[in-house]
């Protein structure tokens, strides 16, 4: 599954199939897992236009 997450200063991000995405009530949590590394990063809603996921099993747009 593809993610695509726009936020409110027009910058855009893309994460692939290699990380894990939650939708929390705090916000977007990213986590990417290299070998033995683990960074998990937290976009707050506030920050957030428009989250896009895409992919075999789900196509959803979020808006906030």
């Amino acid at each position: 599954m593809e993610t695509e997450v726009r936020f409110v200063d027009g910058e855009q991000l893309s994460f692939g199939d290699d990380v894990t995405i939650k939708m929390t009530p705090l916000g977007v949590e990213i986590l990417e897992r290299n070998g033995d590394d683990a960074v998990k990063v937290l976009f707050p809603w506030a920050r957030i236009e428009r989250v896009t996921q895409r992919g075999p099993q789900v196509a959803a747009i979020y808006t906030y």
